[in-house]
This record gives structure tokens, sequence and C-alpha cells, in this order.
């Protein structure tokens, strides 16, 4: 993108974002969901709701991002979205993804492996690796089964039996709320995640349910609608998701076509050399052995050579 255009979209993003009329926040916004989950209390309000923990299990909680506000989208890559230390040396980290990504369970061993040997020393025993868990907030569907909260750790297929707790994966998958069991529905998780994907404002206020930590969400989220500058991040955040989309789509298109030039071509390839070999007197059966095709494919060519 040419500077001219950058400064233009710059200048556009700044003009939307000096609009008193406030903004639509949602947590699926990449910025907004740091944002908000730099606030421990509402860190330690979602733990409690994922993690099975009461209030007094945690007794020290310390959030970590890495980023700075306004950072682009590239300086930011590679880099989870909020890392957490919790009571007992348990390392978690949080990462919010809004679209699909084919490699996820990849990318969540990687940093989750990274982080379980983050800090270890020459010397060091390996029984004081502490516990790491990955906590994966997907807006799109990833596991088969079913359930929008997945809790995934080291076992023996055969039996069951736990071979190591210190690495623990949890998948919450926002697009799955809508069939979400009874029991599922009655858990606080449940309303923790669909906060995480609320659309609107009202929305928001369906998931609050007398809960002081989402409440915090909720006041966070107000907060961030009603300041120019956090609009104007949040917005820019927006833009650039909106952007990513657009060249996915003009690549597939751009493939798409280009497959399909390669297929006439390879096509008309095809047909001539049918006719090549049809005059030399080769059976259908050879032709195919020959073009390295099925037979039903040399009768369907051959047909339409007798058809002209």
């Amino acid at each position: 993108m040419t500077n001219n255009k950058l400064y233009a979209r710059d200048e556009y993003l700044k003009k939307k974002a000096a609009d008193s009329n406030g903004l639509n926040i949602q947590l699926t916004n990449n910025y907004a969901f740091r944002k908000t989950f730099k606030n421990t209390y509402i860190a330690k309000g979602f733990l409690m709701a994922l993690l099975g923990l009461k209030e007094d299990e945690i007794a020290d909680l310390k959030v970590t991002d890495p980023f700075e506000e306004g950072e682009s989208e590239q300086e930011k890559e590679g880099i989870l979205d909020v890392k957490i230390y919790l009571n007992n040396n348990k390392k978690i980290n949080i990462e919010m993804q809004n679209r699909y990504q084919n490699d996820w369970t990849e990318r969540s061993l990687f940093y989750n492996c990274r982080m379980f040997t983050d800090g270890f020393y020459h010397g060091q025993s390996y029984g004081e690796l502490e516990p790491c868990i990955h906590i994966g907030i997907l807006d799109f569907n990833l596991m088969r089964s079913q359930g929008f909260h997945h809790h995934i750790k080291l076992l023996d297929i055969k039996t069951g039996e736990e071979y190591n707790d210190k690495l623990q994966f949890h998948v919450v998958q926002l697009k799955k709320l809508e069939d979400a069991a009874k029991e599922e529905k009655e858990t606080e998780l449940y309303y923790w995640a669909k906060l995480l994907a609320a659309k609107d404002w009202k929305e928001v206020d369906d998931t609050i349910k007398g809960n002081p930590y989402r409440e915090a969400v909720k006041d966070e989220m107000y907060k961030m609608s009603q300041d120019e500058r956090e609009r104007y991040l949040y917005l820019r955040e927006e833009m650039a998701y909106s952007d990513e989309i657009s060249r996915m789509k003009t690549a597939r298109e751009e493939g798409l076509e280009e497959g399909r030039k390669e297929g006439r071509k390879e096509g008309k390839q095809l047909f001539l050399q049918c006719i090549r070999l049809k005059k030399q007197g080769f059976s259908k059966e050879k032709i195919a052995e020959e073009c390295q095709v099925d037979i039903p494919e040399v009768e369907e060519i051959l047909k339409e050579i007798e058809d002209l």
C-alpha cells in the first residue's frame, strides 16, 4: 500500500474515531480483547470460570502483555495476546483468534512448548519445569466433537491414565455456543463465552447475570467506546482484519482463475493428443495408458471427435 493510501486510510480512521456517538465494541477484535484482559480482575474472573477455581484459590495473578498500544499487526506477529502467571507458578497464555487458521493445533503446541522451556537453565531439575496452559478462544470451529469447550491433556490412549499434567490446552469455540448442551448453558464459562462472542450491547447485558467480573468487562468495553484514541486503535484493528480477509479472497480468486486457465490448457493438450493417437490406430485403452487418464475420460473425448 502506498504512503498516500496509508495516509488517507489513517485520516479516515481518525475522522471516524472522532465521532462522539461512541462505538459498538466486540471482544473478538484483538485490540479490544487484549486491552480488556490486561485487567487482572477480569482475567481472574475468566480463569475461575474456565479452570473451575474458587476466588481464594488465586492468591496471586500477574498479567503481562508484550504489546504496546498502537503496534501494527506485523509488529505483533508470532506473539501471544496475554500471558498470565498464576499462583503455584502456573504459566498461562490466552489468545483470541478471530479468523480460521488451519495450523492452529501446531501453533498452540509450539507456543505452549516454548513457554514450558522458557527460563529453564542448565543443571535445573526437570521436575522444576512449571505447568503451562494454553487457552485458545476461537471464532471458528476446530474440534469435530460436540461442545464449545474442550480441555486437552496428555493421556494414555488405551487406559485414559494421565501421562503428565504440566502441558494442557483449553479450546473455547464461540461458533458452537448456539448448539451447547443444556448442562453447558448452566455454567459460568458459557456466559463468559457469550460475552466474548457478543455483537452488540444488548448481548453484552444478557451475559452479565449479576457477575461482578463480567460487569467489569462491560465497564472496560464502555470506556473504550467513549475514548477517541481507544476508538481509533479499535477501528484500526478492524480495518486490518478486513484487509486480511480481502487479501485472502483476492488470492483465492486469483488461484481459482489460474487453475481454470491451466485446466483449459491441459484439456486442449489432452484433446489434441487423443486425436493424434486415434489417427495412429491406438485403442481407447492404449490411449488412456499413453495419456495417463481414465478410460471413461478418453471415451468422452473420442465421442466429441466423432461429433465434430
